[in-house]
C-alpha cells in the first residue's frame, strides 16, 4: 500500500544528497570561470600593456653634435688630432647609460674613453673624444657614429649608425690641413 500523504523513504534520502553534490559543482564552476576570466583578461588586455612598457624601456634615441677642441697638427703624416667633445642628447623615453662613442670611417676616427655616463630623457651631456683626421680625406660634415649604451632594460647594445654633425670639426681642420 502506498501512502500518498508521505513521500517515499528513498526520495527523501536522494534529494539532500543531490543538493549536497550540486554545491561543489556550482562552486567549482564559479572558481573555474573566475580563473579562466582572469587568464583571458591578462592575455588580451594586461600582457600587451606590459609588453609596450617593456619596449619603451628598451628604446634608445640619441642625437650627437661635435664641439670644437684643441688642435694638434702632424705635418709629416698630414693628420690633425682634435681633443674635443661630442654632445649626446637623449631623445628617448628613458634613462640611458652611454658608455662610448666611436667613428671608424676612411680618413677619420673618433674615440671616447670607456666609462658610464647616465643621461636622462630630454637632457644632454658632453663627452670628451679624441678625433684623428686625415688631411685630404674629403670628409663631409656628417659622420656615422656607433654608440655603446645600456638603456633601462639593462641590455647593453650598440646603436649604429647615429648621425654625428661634425661641421665644427671640418671647419677647424681646414686651415690646419691647408698648411
Amino acid at each position: 500500500m502506498i501512502d500518498l500523504d508521505r513521500p517515499a523513504p528513498d526520495r527523501v534520502r536522494r534529494r539532500p544528497a543531490t543538493v549536497r553534490g550540486l554545491v561543489p559543482v556550482v562552486v567549482g564552476s564559479l572558481v573555474a570561470g573566475v580563473l579562466l576570466g582572469g587568464v583571458a583578461t591578462y592575455a588580451w588586455r594586461v600582457r600587451p600593456l606590459v609588453e609596450s612598457v617593456e619596449q619603451d624601456k628598451s628604446k634608445v634615441s640619441l642625437v650627437l653634435f661635435a664641439e670644437s677642441g684643441a688642435l694638434t697638427v702632424d705635418g709629416k703624416r698630414r693628420r690633425v688630432r682634435l681633443d674635443a667633445q661630442v654632445t649626446v642628447v637623449n631623445a628617448g623615453p628613458g634613462m640611458v647609460d652611454v658608455r662610448a662613442v666611436r667613428v671608424d670611417q676612411p680618413g677619420v676616427t673618433v674615440r671616447s674613453p670607456e666609462r658610464e655616463r647616465q643621461i636622462g630623457p630630454g637632457t644632454a651631456l658632453p663627452l670628451d673624444v679624441v678625433v684623428d683626421w686625415a688631411c685630404g680625406a674629403g670628409q663631409s660634415g656628417s659622420l656615422d657614429a656607433s654608440v655603446s649604451v645600456e638603456p633601462e632594460d639593462e641590455q647593453p647594445r650598440t646603436v649604429s649608425p647615429v648621425a654625428l654633425d661634425a661641421t665644427t670639426w671640418v671647419e677647424s681642420t681646414r686651415p690646419a690641413c691647408g698648411r
